[in-house]
């Protein structure tokens, strides 16, 4: 499947899941080195931080309000941008 499909995919995904605008619950690990780039994405939301159990990764969960599939996969598109994010 190629990205693009993904990608289609993922909207109709979304689409179907949610009635825009929605809250939606995004989920990510991060090495702790990248973890404040990475939360500057969702500000001024409230962030959720878990360290690992050895504290070299970072869980970040935001709930942010979104208007649409789209703005949900622009977000994730610049967090996948960021060194080590991991998204869930």
């Amino acid at each position: 499947m190629s990205a693009s499909d993904k990608k289609k995919e993922f909207r109709e995904l979304l689409n179907n899941q949610y009635e825009w605008p929605a809250d939606y619950l995004f989920k990510f690990i991060v090495n702790n080195e990248f973890k404040e780039e990475l939360i500057a994405l969702f500000k001024p939301h409230r962030v959720i931080e878990k360290p690992s159990s050895k504290g070299t990764y970072m869980s970040i969960t935001a709930r942010v309000s979104m208007q649409s599939a789209e703005e949900v996969m622009a977000l994730y598109e610049k967090a996948s941008k960021i060194e080590t994010v991991i998204s869930l």
